[in-house]
């Protein structure tokens, strides 16, 4: 068994044909075809059921893929600590960030690792915890709720931030002089990321008072929490979001937090891993944001 028959064998799992398989790898079809009968032939089973003109994993298949992944990810994140061999380093991150945290951990990563190639893959914890779990990343950042990860992970906490409404410096809602109302609040769009978890809270619950109907409310879409901060930057819209999200905005005077009296929701911020793998690179990277939130006050402008 070597490291191509491998790859040959997960770029067909994850294309579903030999044809869009070879193309993939760069090899010719029967070429594919060879190395996966002889991968089959020293594990001593056939892996794969043949469906039409394609191919898709039997139960042997999708036992066997989740180890041969890892041993790839294995040897890129091994080659990545060879000082003159370029590897690359994928890291996943939620939307739950401040505006320069990418920007602060890729200066650190390459000052310290100048070969690998950095990629980021931006998603929420659901789907984030299936990659790291799959091997299609190497290390997450990301908000996630209490006691939500997976026994095969390992999850550093780093900070935890609050929800709160925000608004642009300048919106309407910012020059009342009495108290803020429901009725003002639904004069108001707010902000919707459909990319978001499916428990994110888009409203506040006011304490004390009747719940907001969403069902009163006006919505803008967005896919991303980033593409909504230009969205709050520049009109009227409401958003219900972690203060963290927030943070270089409000530093900088873009957006002001609404003076609202909401009931309490916490998202935990973090860092994490598959359990087992180990790498040099992962464990700089967990010390880089585990300093960065250390120091977060420092970064905002």
């Amino acid at each position: 068994m070597d490291i191509r028959q491998l790859k040959h064998f997960v770029a067909l799992v994850e294309t579903g044909t030999e044809h869009a398989a070879a193309e993939d790898q760069h090899i010719s079809q029967p070429g594919l075809s060879s190395s996966i009968k002889r991968l089959e032939n020293e594990l001593g089973t056939p892996l794969f059921l043949r469906e039409g003109r394609g191919m898709s994993p039997n139960a042997r298949g999708h036992d066997f893929y989740p180890h041969a992944k890892r041993i790839l990810g294995n040897l890129r994140l091994a080659k990545a600590e060879l000082a003159d061999t370029q590897s690359r380093l994928v890291i996943g991150v939620g939307d739950i960030r401040a505006s320069n945290f990418i920007a602060v951990m890729t200066k650190e990563m390459q000052e310290h690792f100048p070969h690998i190639q950095i990629e980021f893959y931006e998603s929420h914890y659901q789907t984030l915890f299936i990659s790291l779990e799959k091997g299609d990343i190497d290390a997450a950042i990301v908000g996630i709720p209490v006691d939500s990860c997976p026994p095969t992970l390992f999850a550093k906490t780093l900070t935890r931030t609050q929800f709160a409404v925000f608004g642009c410096a300048d919106h309407p809602l910012t020059k009342l002089e009495r108290s803020i109302e429901i009725e003002d609040l639904l004069a108001y769009p707010w902000m919707q990321n459909t990319n978001g978890p499916d428990r994110t809270p888009l409203l506040p619950q006011i304490k004390g008072g009747r719940p907001i109907p969403r069902e009163k409310a006006k919505f803008i879409c967005i896919d991303s929490l980033h593409m909504g901060k230009e969205l709050l930057v520049n009109s009227h819209c409401l958003c219900h979001c972690p203060e963290l999200a927030m943070a270089v905005e409000v530093s900088r005077g873009r957006v002001i937090k609404l003076n609202l009296p909401i009931r309490t929701y916490n998202v935990t911020i973090a860092a994490i891993r598959h359990k087992d793998i180990q790498s040099a690179s992962i464990d700089y990277l967990f010390s880089v944001v585990d300093r960065y939130f250390e120091n977060a006050v420092e970064h905002l402008d």
